[in-house]
């Protein structure tokens, strides 16, 4: 038992954690603000209502692109998985780059971008515009932005553009040419136009080509979907579902051709090459053929003796030896050029002798270091790290590669230089032929040979334009981009649980702020847990009309939900022993308006219906009240004129109107209530009303303000204290407790005035009026039918 009573005087924040909510106060909050929950909860699932009803849909179509990544490692049975990441990703970056939108913006016609105007949002007119423009745009201020068309008939329009405190607007002619400092415009109409059918205000962007790079970086989804399969996917999103389709086919083709140029780059420069040999070829071919010619008409034959013949023999093998090496002398020449100026360079391992495969793998490695910068220039600035990290390196391997050919260029000079001796060794001794023979024979020799050479590299060049043909890409297309059926956003299944959560959260949020920042006391059950006094019993609401009729409820409305509850408190004081000497009952509360003159006034009227003499005594003679309640003045014959012996006892009591039931007013306000109340005529006043009635009500002023209610209670037998549901603060429960601590107040008791009739524990809560219960509001919850059959049981004899 001493655990309860000291659990009942904890405080709120000292009562434990388990219970630190009441289920019934949350409850009563959430029905005190059910319409702010409900408008919360409304505003919430509204504005995600008003998201998806005035947000644009976002269509997205995609396709599926199969990548034929090749690994030399395949070949050899090992799997290399790192190197189709690495593959893939390089070939996303190369999808995302802006080299790539540059490609697809030049395949596709976007430079201006038409949209017609709408009451809430526009819409794009993707192919179906009215109208064309054709444009040259001399300040670049002009790109990007607004410019409004207003289609006035099949002939006319209005032309308006700028901000608006200086906005141009003219009326224009299709096809009519509109020149301004600014721009030139054409504008001419697609179709026939019919105003009735059709929107008439619509406006263009012309759009620069960093904003259609932004365009494209922004909506384009380039994925990997499978990396086993080497496949990605390339979707694009945007508003109209027609263009997203093209965007994402153009990509595609874009991309496909891009990799099938590159396939065939190599190809194209070894066609450029052997075109050049075989130029500077033929020319040589064509002179010693015009040689041949004027020889035999100027000697008249082309015969040469057998005598030198094998000395012919010898000096053609050294000739051809020598035309070897100089062609492979002039080779290493534009070889070293090539690699000094970093041109692609075509040639293959044992094309020429002496030079290492290691030369060739070298020459390999610095094209493709010339490829991957060239790649990364169309990304990256010059000045970027990763670009000057690749021209160092391409630096140290042309310095290799150039020392590898000098060395081997210096090499071929000294075998010329042999040949060269043998060949002058040789023509000594064939100083005796001809000259012109010599010269002949010499020149047919190179003929032939240049013949032979002209010969192969046509040959070649053949089996490359046949290569050439041929050439396929090996990326596929597994999943063409489709027209999307449905919007990938807003999706309005998700908003519209959004908006519910939100309202739902918003909601307990609002609850919970209600319950944290409530600190009133609402029920009776809060009470008692804080609170060691007993509870007399509780007293229904009653709203302001109804106290306007009289506050003397029970009076009017012997049967009422108030009338049964101050029956069952005045049992409840009959428990409590107040009969016999014990008749004095003091009422009071922490401040004023909890309604302890409204319990007073009412209770002794219910006790006076049961047959005793009781008589009411306003002892709060600062704001004096009990006269109100029975319609009279404050009269000078009052306990404060009683007290100073003015005026004699039975001068101030008056009647109530019911039988046994008198009353007392406060009299004219004294300036000294506290000693009025502490004095003996006090105490002689309180025996001299004992020895008439048989019950006798003090109502006091409010303990919290001023201490005369302490000097009541002290003479009192029970001690009452009002609290008011849904008004009295829980700090309120302090002053109760002072009062208590004093010792003054013996067997003090609680009532708790203003709950409704709607709670499931007996009694409810309600936050207006002044804590009265209106039976007209009780009526008017219950059908009439009920209303019937309640008023035929009130008026039983039951």
């Amino acid at each position: 038992m001493m655990t309860d009573t000291h659990h009942y005087n904890m405080h709120p924040e000292e009562r434990p954690a388990s219970e630190s909510i009441d289920l019934e106060k949350v409850w009563f909050i959430v029905r005190k603000n059910s319409l702010w929950i409900f408008l919360i909860f409304l505003c919430a699932n509204t504005a995600a209502y008003l998201y998806v009803r005035y947000t644009r849909p976002v269509y997205e179509s995609s396709s599926v692109i199969k990548l034929d990544i090749k690994s030399e490692a395949n070949i050899l049975g090992i799997e290399n998985v790192n190197q189709n990441l690495d593959d893939m990703a390089g070939e996303i970056e190369l999808l995302k780059s802006n080299m790539f939108f540059s490609r697809v913006i030049d395949a596709i016609d976007m430079r201006v971008s038409y949209y017609a105007y709408g009451r809430v949002i526009f819409q794009e007119r993707y192919q179906n515009s009215p109208f064309k423009v054709a444009f040259n745009i001399l300040d670049p201020a002009y790109y990007d932005r607004p410019i409004d068309v207003e289609i006035l008939n099949e002939e006319q329009f209005v032309l308006s553009y700028g901000p608006d405190d200086s906005r141009f607007s003219h009326a224009y002619t299709f096809g009519e040419e509109i020149t301004t400092p600014h721009f030139h415009l054409l504008v001419e109409l697609t179709e026939p136009y019919v105003s009735e059918l059709d929107n008439s205000r619509y406006y263009f962007v012309i759009n620069s080509q960093q904003a259609l790079l932004n365009y494209l970086s922004q909506n384009m989804i380039v994925a990997p979907v499978n990396f086993n399969a080497n496949t990605i996917r390339i979707g694009f999103q945007g508003y109209d579902r027609q263009k997203v389709k093209d965007l994402v086919h153009v990509i595609d083709s874009v991309y496909l051709q891009y990799t099938q140029e590159k396939k065939n780059q190599a190809t194209e420069q070894k066609l450029t090459f052997l075109d050049e040999q075989l130029n500077s070829i033929e020319q040589k071919l064509s002179k010693y053929e015009s040689y041949f010619e004027d020889f035999t008409i100027h000697n008249k034959t082309n015969n040469l003796s057998s005598e030198i013949g094998e000395t012919i023999t010898k000096m053609e093998a050294l000739d051809a030896k020598k035309y070897e090496l100089l062609d492979m002398q002039e080779t290493v020449t534009a070889l070293s050029e090539k690699v000094s100026k970093e041109e692609m360079i075509l040639t293959e391992p044992g094309t020429l002798a002496h030079v290492t495969n290691e030369v060739f793998e070298s020459i390999r490695q610095l094209n493709q270091l010339i490829n991957e910068k060239a790649l990364m220039l169309g990304s990256y600035k010059e000045n970027t790290f990763a670009v000057k990290r690749k021209e160092q390196q391409i630096t140290l391997l042309k310095k290799d590669i150039v020392a590898v050919l000098q060395k081997y260029k210096e090499e071929l000079s000294r075998e010329i230089k042999d040949i060269n001796r043998q060949k002058s060794q040789m023509e000594e001794d064939f100083v005796k032929l001809p000259s012109q023979e010599t010269q002949y024979t010499k020149n047919q020799r190179y003929h032939s040979l240049y013949e032979e050479i002209f010969l192969s590299l046509v040959q070649k060049k053949n089996e490359l334009e046949i290569t050439k043909a041929g050439t396929v890409t090996d990326f596929v297309v597994l999943l063409p981009a489709t027209v999307p059926s449905r919007p990938v956003a807003p999706e309005n299944m998700i908003v519209y649980g959004v908006g519910a959560t939100a309202g739902l959260m918003l909601s307990l949020i609002f609850v919970a702020m209600g319950y944290i920042f409530n600190n009133k006391i609402n029920s009776q059950s809060e009470l008692e847990r804080y609170i060691s006094a007993p509870v007399l019993g509780t007293i229904p609401y009653a709203n302001k009309a109804r106290l306007k009729a009289g506050k003397l409820i029970v009076s009017r409305s012997p049967n009422s939900s108030i009338s049964e509850a101050f029956r069952a408190i005045r049992t409840n004081i009959q428990f409590m022993g107040i009969q016999g000497d014990r008749k004095v009952i003091s009422v009071t509360s922490t401040i004023s308006a909890e309604g302890k003159t409204f319990f007073a006034s009412n209770l002794g009227y219910i006790m006076a219906m049961s047959g005793k003499k009781v008589v009411l005594v306003d002892v709060d003679m600062r704001r004096p009240k009990v006269h109100t309640i029975f319609n009279r003045e404050n009269n000078l014959k009052g306990v404060s004129t009683f007290l100073i012996g003015e005026y004699a006892l039975e001068e101030c009591i008056l009647p109530t109107g019911t039988g046994g039931y008198d009353f007392i007013t406060a009299g004219p306000i004294p300036p000294n209530p506290s000693e009025l109340i502490g004095s003996a005529p006090f105490s002689q006043m309180i025996e001299q009303l004992k020895s008439r009635y048989d019950v006798v009500i003090v109502d006091t002023p409010p303990a919290g303000l001023v201490t005369d209610a302490l000097l009541v209670m002290e003479k009192a037998d029970l001690p009452v204290y009002v609290f008011r549901a849904d008004f009295s603060k829980k700090a309120f429960v302090k002053t109760l407790e002072r009062v208590q601590k004093t010792g003054k107040a013996r067997h003090i008791s609680v009532v708790l005035n203003s709950l409704s009739l709607t709670s499931d524990r007996g009694y409810g809560y309600h936050s207006k009026g002044y804590g009265y219960y209106d039976e007209d509001a009780e009526k008017t919850a219950i059908p009439a039918f009920l209303q019937q059959l309640l008023g035929k049981a009130r008026n039983s004899p039951a």
